[in-house]
């Protein structure tokens, strides 16, 4: 008996229904608030997740309202799973989607305070979480740890350059600490950065972990309060945007402080993964203890407007401007490479270089583009590149450049500027055939040979012997002829067009690199299959991370952290969910290089993350 193609397929179709069975991925959106467990102290940070089931896509919720709490992002990630199950013949397949935002809460006071319900907006439905009631406990107080803050001055004006400075004072060993620091969340008013250390050998440094990255901090002893401690100390150089009276909140330092020993006498490193050997480092019993530290206030002033030069662009500070021109023997048009170099304050990372269209006595006599140089920071110094082109040919030089700068020292403004620069500018000639000849020609009717002693023009008939012969079309339309005749502009477009580029490519490396970041990182993930531990793929990962910023941020990738690029993708638009996603994979990878943690750390699903990111990015790149 024979069987139809359709009565086939339909047998097919019962069995495949009857075996395996997949259900809808549609579900029910709710959504939880878990905090850790445990006694909770007023400035000692805990975790708050929120655990959205039903949708792996939720909007991030918003926590503006938890006045009571200092709230810092530590990132969200998928929590998808499946599962089969066999009843009877039949296979179920289960799809759950989730996602987990979670934060760092830090309590500002003590007592009984509420985490309200939040609301999640997730495939466009709006659920909530329950309120959570936490009491905040009042850590013991010790004379055996402080924390201090200072300021290298209480008054300043905007771009000056402040030091924050941190100081943590030990009498006893320490370990699991986690300092939280509010001013340093202030992206608002300040760009941060880390101040060079210049490292000597008699003493002793460590990597503390901070909420937007690390700082570098070194040991050494003083007395407070007629007290001798051994003393860590770290700071950051705060450069104010803005203008206005800052009360800074005091920091705090939770940590868990040695009270007494066990028998055991098995050695422990101070401080756990940091600070190795500071007081013997034994094993001991430990409590919780959470240290406040001082509160500061900071004035920021603007600049005095009297006597403000027209041109004044925002510089502070010292400033020192030279300048160097190449080449200096061009014709009209052509382009000369400018290179202007700052000098003279610290920290130049922020500063940019005044518009040369502002400069009158430049625009009068060259051409500048619009565009203004980035700048790139070597050292102490701070170089930029622009092209000019002189206008006319009676240019005898560039100018002296022009810059405007307050200084603060002196509380006057003053005007840094460059040297002339003498060039030399010819003007631009067509070349003709008859230049080639080597002297002019009458427009004489005599078509007699002549002979002329001077250059090519021998035997010559000037222009009136030319007649008009018609050769007909016989050569136009002939298959070689037009060969020969496209051949030659062919040819020469295709030089001139690879010219173009590698001319392009020579004038701006950077630019590559930076357009070629994103396949680079991809390329460099890659090799994390090859690698045989998970700390050596953290590792990859987090060097590919670095290397990407910097070709796209045009800075050096050595030791990125995530403090250095925050105020720029802030300023470039990026939003603070996409800043948050790359400040959760600079920690995971930073505590799985540094603290000792890739066992908590899956580096597949933090690769995938940082490409995901990455490519998120790229459209502020653009």
């Amino acid at each position: 008996m024979s069987i139809s193609k359709n009565t086939t397929l339909f047998i097919l179709m019962l069995l495949a229904c009857y075996f395996y069975h997949v259900p809808s991925l549609a579900a029910q959106v709710t959504a939880d608030a878990v905090i850790q467990e445990g006694p909770l102290y007023v400035g000692d940070p805990f975790t708050l997740q929120i655990r959205v089931s039903g949708s792996d896509q939720p909007e991030p919720p918003d926590l503006s309202g938890l006045d009571d709490f200092l709230v810092q992002y530590q990132g969200g990630s998928q929590n998808n799973s499946s599962s089969i199950t066999y009843i009877n013949g039949q296979i179920t397949k289960t799809v759950s989607r989730g996602f987990v935002f979670s934060y760092q809460l830090t309590p500002r006071q003590t007592g009984p305070l509420t985490i309200p319900s939040l609301f999640i907006q997730a495939d466009g439905l709006t659920v909530r979480t329950r309120p959570i009631n936490v009491n905040i406990l009042k850590p013991e107080t010790t004379d055996d740890i402080k924390l201090r803050l200072s300021l290298s001055k209480k008054h300043c004006y905007v771009g000056e350059p402040v030091t924050f400075i941190v100081t943590w004072y030990l009498r006893q060993d320490v370990r699991s600490f986690n300092f939280v620091i509010p001013l340093l969340d202030r992206t608002d008013w300040f760009y941060f950065i880390d101040p060079e250390t210049d490292q000597k050998s008699s003493i002793k440094y460590y990597r503390i972990p901070l909420a937007a990255g690390e700082v570098i901090a070194e040991q050494g002893k003083d007395s407070l309060d007629g007290i001798q401690y051994t003393t860590i100390i770290f700071s950051k150089v705060l450069i104010p945007k803005r203008p206005g009276d800052l009360s800074i909140e005091p920091a705090t330092v939770a940590c868990e402080i040695l009270t007494g020993y066990r028998q055991s006498q098995r050695r422990r490193p101070f401080g756990g993964n940091f600070f190795s050997g500071v007081f013997g480092g034994r094993q001991g019993i430990y409590k919780k203890v959470v240290v406040p530290s001082n509160a500061l206030h900071l004035k920021v002033k603007h600049v005095p407007i009297q006597g403000k030069p027209a041109n004044f662009a925002g510089h502070i500070g010292n400033y020192k401007i030279s300048s160097q021109a190449t080449p200096i023997d061009v014709n009209v048009g052509d382009p000369i490479t400018l290179t202007i170099t700052l000098s003279g304050p610290e920290y130049l990372d922020q500063v940019s270089l005044p518009l040369l269209t502002n400069q009158a006595n430049l625009t009068k006599d060259f051409k500048i583009p619009q565009e203004r140089a980035t700048g790139e920071t070597r050292g102490k110094t701070k170089v930029f590149t622009q092209t000019l082109r002189a206008l006319r040919p009676d240019v005898k030089q560039i100018p002296s450049i022009e810059l405007p700068y307050f200084d603060t020292s002196s509380q006057k403004y003053k005007i840094a500027r460059t040297q002339p620069i003498a060039i030399t500018v010819k003007s631009t000639r067509v070349v003709t055939a008859l230049d080639a000849e080597g002297r002019s020609l009458p427009m004489v009717s005599s078509n007699e040979v002549e002979t002329w002693t001077k250059g090519i023009a021998y035997n010559y008939e000037d222009l009136s012997v030319i007649q008009n012969q018609r050769t007909g079309f016989i050569l136009v339309r002939s298959p070689a002829w037009m060969i020969c005749a496209m051949v030659p502009p062919i040819l020469y477009l295709m030089i001139l067009l690879t010219t173009l580029i590698i001319r392009k490519k020579q004038a701006d490396p950077q630019a590559m690199l930076a357009k070629k970041a994103f396949s680079k990182l991809c390329a460099d993930l890659k090799t994390d299959a090859h690698l045989e531990s998970e700390k050596s793929k953290i590792d990859n990962l987090l060097d590919a991370l670095r290397h990407y910023l910097g070709a796209k941020l045009r800075m050096s990738s050595q030791a990125i952290v995530f403090g250095d690029v925050y105020s720029i993708l802030a300023e470039k638009g990026v939003s603070k969910e996409l800043l948050n996603a790359l400040k959760s994979i600079f920690d995971a990878c930073e505590a799985g290089r540094y603290a000792g943690t890739t066992g908590d750390v899956d580096s597949s699903m933090l690769s995938k993350k940082t490409i995901k990111t990455a490519k998120k990015l790229e459209t502020f790149f653009k």
